[in-house]
């Protein structure tokens, strides 16, 4: 029989920047949802394109839609702007350059009518970078109701999925959030979902698991994961120091540890990717200096074992921080680089390799 919780507000919170080329079609998918009882909340977070401008107008065409304008001050803080101003018993986070599927919010409500405490579900990747479309489907392997020491025990798997980390893959309780004044660092824009997250986490007793694709997760070049991150080694340290403390709170690190550093010695690799991106203008010299601060680190060298379960290249990889080797993981990633931006065919090959 199907349950539909009526007149539960959904407060659907939606930080605006510069996003006019997608901003229709995530707003549509919104106010098109079969689930009706909702309040949009749209932020404004300092926009210089039209942006504003379609928050406006569709303000006064929809009276369940607030905007806010506000200068720019980034994500968390127009996301804590949302959660002050919104009324609903549950709320919903969206990204302006994103949409959802129809019936995500109804589908999301009743399942936190079943007792549950926070509802996650499956989605889709759609890839514009370089205009070469692409779409990759996220779906955990299993669903259903979990009670708190289940859902803990999963905890490793769904982090290294990327499951645990997005917002706008859950549903949430107000009064929870509200009672833990659980709010977003405003200094900070990478992680901050993350972190978020873990907090509500350890308020709950029941999670509900769905593999439904929900929501659909564009990928742009303009994108964060698309672009030079000044200080990423740093924000991965903070935050993974931050999932093992929580887990060691929660007493299931031991059953986890696998997995946690499994994504963190992915996260190195990452890291190291990022300092030879093609918008990265540090000098050979400093990037020798960060790669040497990497692979002298403690807690690097400490999982080094982690790094020989992966692909090639985190193998390769993995090897060169065990001995230290400036140098060759500097010619390792010079050389990766230069066979990408020459398109040559070889690069494919490896890509192909290294995905195996």
């Amino acid at each position: 029989m199907k349950i539909l919780i009526k007149n539960k507000i959904v407060s659907i919170i939606v930080p605006v920047y510069n996003t006019e080329d997608y901003l229709d079609t995530c707003i549509k998918s919104i106010l098109s949802q079969t689930y009706q009882d909702i309040e949009l909340i749209l932020i404004n977070d300092g926009s210089t394109d039209n942006s504003g401008k379609i928050c406006d107008k569709y303000a006064k065409q929809d009276k369940r839609i607030k905007v806010i304008h506000q200068n720019n001050s980034g994500p968390s803080v127009a996301r804590n702007r949302g959660i002050d101003v919104s009324a609903g018993e549950y709320i919903q986070f969206v990204d302006a350059d994103d949409h959802i599927d129809y019936k995500m919010t109804e589908t999301l409500v009743e399942a936190l009518s079943k007792n549950s405490q926070l509802v996650i579900c499956g989605y889709r990747t759609i890839n514009l970078y370089k205009e070469n479309i692409f779409a990759g489907e996220h779906r955990y392997h299993i669903e259903g109701r979990y009670q708190q020491n289940e859902f803990m025990l999963m905890f490793g798997k769904l982090l290294g999925e990327q499951f645990i980390n997005p917002l706008w893959n859950k549903m949430y309780i107000r009064d929870i959030v509200e009672n833990l004044n659980l709010r977003f660092i405003n200094n900070l824009n990478m992680g901050e979902d993350l972190l978020f997250n873990l907090e509500y986490i350890k308020a709950c007793d029941n999670f509900i698991i769905l593999k439904d694709l929900l929501y659909n997760y564009i990928e742009s070049s303009n994108s964060l994961t698309r672009n030079f991150k000044k200080g990423l080694f740093q924000n991965q340290q903070m935050l993974f120091k931050e999932i093992r403390k929580f887990l060691c709170e929660k007493n299931y690190m031991e059953e986890n540890r696998d997995f946690i550093e499994s994504s963190y010695t992915d996260s190195i690799v990452g890291c190291l990717q990022n300092i030879f991106h093609e918008d990265s203008s540090l000098f050979p010299r400093v990037i020798k200096e960060y790669i040497y601060k990497i692979v002298c680190d403690d807690c690097v060298r400490k999982n080094i074992i982690y790094f020989k379960a992966g692909n090639i290249q985190k193998r390769v990889i993995g090897l060169l921080i065990k001995q230290k080797s400036v140098d060759g993981i500097y010619l390792f990633f010079k050389v990766k680089t230069f066979l990408r931006d020459q398109t040559n065919p070889l690069f494919k090959v490896l890509k192909k390799i290294n995905c195996k």
